[in-house]
C-alpha cells in the first residue's frame, strides 16, 4: 500500500558532550531550511571512532531533551542508548527508514574527511540525504545540503574550559556544575 504522502526526518546524532550552542544553531537551521515532519536527535553510546565519554548517557539524554523541548517537531532518540557497544548509524537509519521515506542524515563538516570509513557506508550513503553543518566557511563537496553555522565552539574545546555562555539555558548550570565536578 502507497503512503498518501512522503513522510521525511532529519536525524542528527553525535556524542552531545556536552550539547552546546553549536548543536541548537544545527537543530534550528535544519527545521527552517529542510521540508521534515521531524528532527530526531540520537546521542551515541559509544562512537566507534572516540574513546568513550565524560558524560554518562543517560545524562546527555536527559540534556538535550530539556535543551529541544522547545519545538514538538524535535524529538531525542535513546535508540542508540539502549544497545551495547558502539553505536553504528546504518542501525539508527534502517530503524528508522521502516517508519519515513526521505531520511536526511546531519554531520559537521569535520566528518567529511572520515565518512568513508562509516559501518557500511556504501548502504548508508544509499538510504540517506547528508546535511553537513559547515563552521567557518569549511567546504562542503557537490552532493551535500550545506548548513551554515555561526557558533564557533565544539565540544572538545567546552570540555577542556567550561564556558557556560556556549551551553543553552535550559541546561546551562547542570552541563557546568557536572564538568566541574567531573574534569
Amino acid at each position: 500500500m502507497k503512503r498518501s504522502h512522503e513522510r521525511k526526518i532529519a536525524i542528527f546524532g553525535g556524542s552531545f558532550d556536552p550539547p552546546h550552542l553549536g548543536h541548537l544553531e544545527i537543530i534550528e537551521k535544519a527545521l527552517q531550511t529542510l521540508d521534515i515532519e521531524k528532527l530526531v536527535v540520537v546521542p551515541a553510546r559509544i562512537s566507534p571512532f572516540k574513546r568513550g565519554h565524560t558524560a554518562p548517557p543517560e545524562l546527555r539524554l536527559a540534556w538535550l531533551k530539556k535543551m529541544t523541548a522547545f519545538d514538538p517537531r524535535i524529538e531525542v532518540s535513546d535508540i542508540e542508548l539502549r544497545k551495547e557497544g558502539p553505536s553504528y548509524t546504518i542501525d539508527t537509519v534502517n530503524h528508522f527508514a521502516r517508519f519515513f521515506d526521505t531520511i536526511y542524515f546531519i554531520i559537521g563538516a569535520d566528518n567529511l574527511k572520515e565518512l568513508h570509513r562509516w559501518h557500511r557506508f556504501d548502504e548508508l550513503n544509499r538510504k540517506v540525504k547528508w546535511v553537513v553543518a559547515s563552521r567557518d566557511g569549511e567546504p562542503v563537496p557537490e552532493g551535500f545540503i550545506r548548513l551554515d553555522v555561526k557558533v564557533p565552539i565544539s565540544s572538545t574545546a567546552l570540555r577542556e574550559s567550561i564556558d557556560p555562555k556556549w551551553v543553552p539555558e535550559p541546561i546551562r548550570d547542570d552541563v557546568a556544575r557536572f564538568y566541574k565536578e567531573n574534569h
